[in-house]
């Protein structure tokens, strides 16, 4: 059973080198499948600039237009 003062905030930093702009957005929305996946689990916070706009193309079906 997990007592109250063991649930702290945990934090993690991802970088990468020599990674192309489609492998990171791919990195990215990869990510946010883990974090929806661990919803019931644990509140996760992802951090990057463009991160929303990258998710809802990678969530975009094949036929749909893409927002602005």
């Amino acid at each position: 059973m997990t007592k109250p003062g063991d649930l702290l905030t945990k934090k993690a930093i991802i970088s990468c080198d020599k990674i192309s702009s489609k492998q990171w957005s791919v990195l990215l929305i990869e990510l946010n499948l883990m974090k929806e996946s661990w919803k019931s689990f644990a509140t996760i916070n992802i951090e990057s600039p463009g991160f929303e706009k990258i998710v809802r193309w990678g969530k975009r079906k094949h036929n749909e237009k893409e927002e602005q």
